[in-house]
C-alpha cells in the first residue's frame, strides 16, 4: 500500500464494531504476539485537557531521556501527529509497514475491530518494537470500554476534567460520564484526578475498590509565562488558562511516578515543560489571532476564562452532537461580533442553523470566508478567536498557514 491507500483504509474502517469491549482486539493483539503487555504505561482519561497532559508528560519525560511513545487524537494536521516516539510522528514508511501488519493478522484471523482500536493495535505494536521505555496513553472518549483500555497495569492512571460531553455513549450525567472514564482505574496504580469537585467522590471510591491510591491535585496559579504548583514555578508556552490545572496533574503524575521508581529530575520537568508543544490549544498561530479547540460547555468556559481582559471577535463552527446553544451564548456573550461556519464533515452544525440561536449573529458557510472576515473585522487591539471543535481548528490552522498575513 503507498500511504494514501493506507489512511483510506484506517479510514474504510468502521468507526463502532458491536458488542462493545476489547474481546476482538485483545485476539488481535494475540495474533501479533501482545505487545501491548510488554510496555510501561500512564493511562489518560477525561473530557478535556487529556492531549495537552500527554504532550506535558512526553516531553518531560523525553527530557529525562527516556524513549518515550505517546498515542493521542484527533490530530491537526497529519495522522502521524497520533503516534509518537520522542514528540516525532510515526513516519510514513512505518506507518505503512505496521498498518499492513496490523491488517493482514486481523484478516487472517478474522478479528474485526474498530478503526480506533485498529489503530491501537498499530500504536502497541510500533511502540514495544521502536523498543520505547514508557507510553503516553491517551484514551479515545470513554474509558471502561475503550480500546487503549486493553492494558492492564499502567503505573499511572489520570484523570483530567471531566465534564458533559458524548452524552449519547456515555450517559447523561456528569456521574455516569465519571464512572465511565473511571474504568480506567486498575489495581495498585497511582489515581491522579484533577480537582473535579462535582464528581471527586465517585473517584475515590472507584480507585477505592480497586486499593489504588487517588491523590486529588491542589489549586495551581497561572502566571504570565506558566504556573505556580505547590510553591515551583514551572515556565511553559501552553498558554490557555486552564493549562495551570492540566500542568498540576502533570506535576503530581511525576510525584506518583518517582513513587514507582522512575528516576524523573526537577530539571527535566522543567525543561520538559518549557519546550513542549502541543497545537490549537490556545495557540496564537498568528499576531491577534489565537485558535483554541475547546469544543463542549466545559472547554468553551475554559477558554472565555483564558479571554478575559481581551477585546475579541469570534469565528465558531461546531459538531452538532455538542451543546451548541450553551457553547455558542457563552462565547459570544463579551464578543464584538460572531460568525458562524461549518467544515465540510457530517457531523458539522450547518452555518445557517446557528441564526436559530441568536439573530446577531453573522452566517458564513465557507469557513476560509468566514475567516477573512473575521479578519477583516478585528480592529486597533482585538483579537480574533477561532474556535468550536478541534476539527475546525486544525482546517483554520492550515488554512492560515498557507494564507497572506
Amino acid at each position: 500500500m503507498t500511504y494514501n491507500e493506507t489512511l483510506s483504509y484506517i479510514h474504510s474502517i468502521p468507526k463502532f464494531v458491536r458488542p462493545l469491549g476489547n474481546e476482538k482486539l485483545g485476539r488481535l493483539l494475540n495474533a501479533l504476539g501482545n505487545p501491548h503487555s510488554k510496555l510501561k504505561y500512564i493511562h489518560i482519561a477525561g473530557t478535556n485537557g487529556k492531549g495537552s497532559v500527554c504532550a506535558m508528560l512526553s516531553s518531560i519525560l523525553t527530557a529525562q531521556g527516556y524513549r518515550t511513545g505517546m498515542f493521542t487524537s484527533p490530530f491537526i494536521e497529519v495522522f502521524n501527529e497520533r503516534i509518537q516516539i520522542n514528540n516525532e510522528n510515526i513516519s510514513d514508511t512505518d506507518l505503512v509497514l505496521y498498518t499492513e501488519r496490523v491488517k493482514t493478522a486481523m484478516e487472517k484471523n478474522g478479528f474485526f475491530v474498530s478503526e480506533f482500536a485498529f489503530i491501537c493495535a498499530v500504536a502497541f505494536l510500533y511502540f514495544y518494537e521502536q523498543k520505547c521505555e514508557y507510553v503516553v496513553l491517551e484514551t479515545g472518549m470513554g474509558g471502561r470500554f475503550d480500546a487503549t483500555n486493553i492494558i492492564k497495569s499502567p503505573l499511572v492512571c489520570v484523570l483530567t476534567s471531566i465534564g458533559l460531553d458524548h452524552m449519547e455513549y456515555l450517559g447523561d450525567t456528569i456521574e455516569k460520564i465519571a464512572l465511565e472514564k473511571c474504568g480506567i482505574i486498575k489495581q495498585g496504580a497511582f489515581v491522579i484526578s484533577e480537582q473535579n469537585r462535582e464528581v471527586s467522590k465517585i473517584i475515590e471510591e472507584s480507585a477505592k475498590r480497586l486499593g489504588s491510591e487517588c491523590i486529588f491535585c491542589a489549586d495551581a496559579k497561572k502566571t504570565e509565562n506558566g504556573f505556580v504548583y505547590k510553591g515551583t514555578e514551572y515556565q511553559m508556552p501552553l498558554l490557555g488558562e486552564y493549562q495551570k490545572d492540566n500542568g498540576a496533574a502533570v506535576i503530581e503524575t511525576v510525584f506518583a511516578l518517582r513513587k514507582c521508581g522512575v528516576k524523573i529530575s526537577d530539571t527535566a520537568v522543567k525543561s520538559g515543560l518549557k519546550t513542549v508543544k502541543w497545537p490549537i490549544r490556545f495557540e496564537f498561530v498568528r499576531d491577534r489571532v489565537v485558535i483554541d479547540g475547546g469544543h463542549n460547555k466545559d472547554g468553551i468556559e475554559a477558554l472565555k476564562k483564558s479571554l478575559t481582559g481581551i477585546n475579541y471577535g469570534v469565528v465558531i463552527a461546531m459538531m452538532q452532537d455538542k451543546a451548541v446553544d450553551e457553547s455558542v451564548k457563552m462565547i459570544a456573550d463579551g464578543a464584538d461580533f460572531v460568525i458562524a461556519t461549518q467544515i465540510p464533515i457530517p457531523r458539522c452544525k450547518r452555518a445557517e442553523e446557528f441564526g436559530e440561536i441568536d439573530k446577531s449573529i453573522i452566517i458564513e458557510p465557507d469557513y476560509r470566508r468566514a475567516i477573512d472576515l473575521g479578519l477583516q473585522k478585528i480592529k486597533g487591539d482585538m483579537v480574533l478567536c477561532i474556535c468550536g471543535s478541534l476539527y475546525f481548528g486544525a482546517e483554520a490552522k492550515k488554512y492560515l498557514k498557507y494564507t497572506k498575513k
